[in-house]
């Protein structure tokens, strides 16, 4: 049975698509041909495993910087001519802290899958609990903050030719979004207390076709963008291998920065110093070191014993 979009109690429409291809903004009143016909999913399973699809840890979607990032950015991949534009909305590229919004819905929608549950790519997500689940603050600041996130979310959209599904003749060029659709919905007091949002249908195939990864629950603690960044690099490439490597320039092109190299690699290197990416060891390596290109080298420390022993001054 389907339902159509929240319009009980006070509704904010989170559309700030200025200047972007997205439709305008709709009213809480507005009918909605394609989405207010999907089922509704809602999010209420406790203590659920985070999960990423597997083509935002592999490639630079999500801004990396803190400050609104307006300008269109392109990656590409030399080796296998796979090309990839991000194009801001007003409101400035999803960041890799709103991304928690996605991994938060496909946790969720993977478990229910898992039970036997039906599901849907519209989701109802309770804002207290996604506040709790990836550690924010529940103050006004951190509830208004979700607003923020939808608006980039939708307003983010993407050009590619990248082709992951098997035997797909996807053509080149292919325009897709994060989420077709945001609303919040505030109780009696202006306090928001829930939130739908509608997964764009190329993020919930993957998680459909299981082309997601569990991710350590430790990952929403991380603060910095770059030991986020990093640990979905380390947990896409290395996985359960012993070890991996990739050398840093490649590394500069996977984080989608815009900053110099000289200035990543100082970063990496901080990010190497405090051991803050969970479940791997990091260790960087000059090009004289290695005998061929400058790299990063990643170790599985599932039980943290690599990292320990650096904080007691018994380096690998």
């Amino acid at each position: 049975m389907s339902t159509r979009a929240p319009t009980q109690s006070t509704t904010q429409e989170l559309l700030s698509l200025e200047e972007s291809s997205a439709p305008p903004a709709m009213t809480s009143t507005t009918v909605l041909p394609a989405t207010d016909q999907l089922d509704l999913f809602v999010a209420d399973i406790i203590d659920v495993a985070p999960k990423s699809d597997i083509s935002s840890m592999e490639y630079p979607i999500f801004a990396i910087s803190s400050k609104p990032d307006r300008e269109k950015f392109r990656y590409e991949n030399e080796q296998t001519g796979n090309w990839l534009e991000v194009i801001p909305s007003a409101d400035g590229r999803a960041t890799i802290h709103d991304k928690d919004l996605l991994i938060y819905s496909f946790g969720q929608i993977a478990e229910a899958a898992n039970r036997g549950r039906p599901t849907s790519r519209r989701v109802k997500i309770t804002a207290f609990d996604y506040l709790m689940t990836t550690k924010r603050g529940t103050d006004g600041k951190s509830y208004k903050a979700i607003g923020d996130t939808l608006a980039r979310l939708r307003g983010t959209v993407f050009r590619t030719n990248i082709n992951d599904s098997p035997g797909s003749r996807k053509s080149k060029g292919e325009v897709f979004g994060l989420i077709d659709y945001g609303a919040a919905v505030t109780d009696k007091n202006g306090r928001l207390e829930y939130f739908e949002v509608v997964i764009s249908e190329q993020l919930y195939n993957a998680v459909a076709n299981n082309q997601i990864l569990t991710y350590n629950r430790e990952y929403f603690g991380l603060r910095s963008p770059y030991d986020r960044r990093l640990y979905e690099i380390c947990r896409k490439h290395c996985g359960n291998q012993p070890m991996w490597d990739i050398g840093l320039e490649k590394l500069w092109r996977k984080f989608g920065v815009k900053s110099p190299l000289r200035e990543f690699r100082r970063k990496i290197k901080d990010v190497i110093k405090k051991q803050s990416v969970p479940d791997y060891f990091l260790q960087h390596e000059s090009a004289k070191e290695s005998g061929t290109i400058e790299k990063l080298i990643v170790m599985k420390d599932l039980d943290g014993s690599l990292r320990a022993s650096v904080r007691d001054g018994n380096a690998p």
